[in-house]
């Protein structure tokens, strides 16, 4: 992502060499001393839900190294718009940053008009986990497998329906895919976050949804949701008798989810490399990466620079997979 950078800044070559050394100066005293208050982690989606969770994992564990507050807030809507937009739009300080997730990505192809530029805004910190994407009905449900809820999908009236959290969201994406592979005909609802979609499903309000491993391994314990398939192109580690889309046919977008940090475009650099270091320290931690992993989530901890190429291919990516499935920009 190229970040435009205002007349002035430290790599305009007719500065005054003093002014050029107070900045280096003030450039490393934020590397020192931030943060000297409150750190506020803004997601882009409903508490309760994987990236929450995630989030307030990392938070606990940053408020310890930091020795201030690292709290988290919640701000869902417009397919993360709404969340994203307020951190776009925060002070470059390193206070308010984007825990995110998928979306990011989706939305530039999604919408003509958003608020902010996703690659001008935002400045890349680090991925912090990859994620496993389940397919789900009600355990009750007569479906057993995925080829008999396609069979059911067929004849059904009215048509069998599927939530995701979000319109234009990877979930969309793959309930599209999936309709468009199996030749059947689906209702697409969308929610704010994975925990109402889910909710609804296990209410009966839906007959069928895509959540993430962690948010929907609580159901699948209790019995009270059955995995039909796996989104991505290996078999989880947590739900290994779950096969993937692939291995029942089914042809899905080569794109897996994340979850990643961003702040907004001036954040010094300092700031920037730390907060990435330090939530690398903590993913690596054995009993963070354990309990991840427990929930169908691999830690990441990628270098900003190598989260900005992740970031700058999934734009792409995504920009030609809307319009395969039907999915055009709206306004």
């Amino acid at each position: 992502m190229e970040i435009t950078r205002p007349s002035g800044s430290l790599l305009d070559g007719n500065q005054h060499p003093a002014l050029l050394i107070a900045a280096f100066a003030a450039s490393a005293t934020a590397e020192t001393t931030w943060p000297t208050r409150t750190v506020k982690f803004i997601v882009p989606s409903n508490a309760g839900g994987s990236p929450d969770r995630v989030t307030r994992l990392l938070a606990e564990r940053l408020s310890r190294k930091w020795g201030q507050p690292a709290i988290v807030e919640n701000k869902a809507g417009a397919t993360s718009i709404i969340g994203t937009d307020l951190v776009a739009k925060s002070s470059p300080d390193g206070y308010t940053l984007l825990s995110t997730f998928t979306s990011l990505v989706q939305v530039p192809a999604l919408f003509r008009r958003v608020p902010y530029d996703t690659e001008r805004d935002l400045v890349p910190i680090t991925q912090t986990v990859g994620v496993d994407v389940l397919f789900l009905v009600r355990a009750d449900s007569p479906y057993k497998a995925l080829k008999d809820f396609s069979a059911a999908a067929k004849t059904a009236k009215p048509p069998l329906s599927y939530g995701s959290f979000g319109n234009g969201s990877s979930f969309h994406i793959y309930g599209e895919k999936m309709r468009k592979s199996l030749g059947i005909d689906l209702v697409h609802v969308p929610y704010k976050g994975e925990l109402p979609s889910t909710a609804d499903l296990l209410g009966g309000q839906i007959s069928s949804s895509f959540a993430s491993v962690g948010t929907a391994l609580p159901f699948l314990k209790d019995g009270r949701l059955r995995p039909l398939g796996l989104v991505g192109v290996k078999r989880s580690t947590v739900l290994p008798d779950v096969p993937t889309m692939a291995e029942l046919g089914v042809s899905m977008p080569d794109v897996t989810g994340w979850f990643g940090i961003l702040a907004p475009v001036g954040t010094p650099e300092p700031i920037i490399r730390k907060v990435a270091a330090d939530i690398r320290e903590i993913l690596s931690e054995p009993d963070v990466a354990r309990t991840l992993r427990e929930q169908g989530l691999e830690p990441v901890a990628s270098t900003p620079t190598a989260f900005r190429a992740r970031l700058q291919s999934d734009l792409s990516q995504w920009k030609q997979l809307l319009p395969e499935v039907g999915i055009t920009p709206s306004d």
